[in-house]
């Protein structure tokens, strides 16, 4: 869950080299750097997966007792 900021940054940098890369025509690169969003997204979705079912196990944990 460290690693969610450093993904945050990273993903702000590419949709910033995507930006550039739509104005500059290379279409290559824009396809290129879809497919980075969307592992970024994926890794974003499972660190959240990550932080709810740790925080639901404190909870379980705190209920029992």
């Amino acid at each position: 869950m460290a690693q969610v900021p450093r993904l945050l940054e990273i993903e702000a940098n590419t949709h910033q080299r995507l930006d550039e890369a739509h104005r500059m025509q290379w279409l290559g690169e824009v396809a290129a750097l879809k497919e980075s969003l969307r592992h970024i997204a994926e890794k974003k979705n499972k660190a959240d997966r990550l932080r709810r079912q740790a925080a639901q196990g404190e909870i379980g944990t705190h209920a029992l007792g």
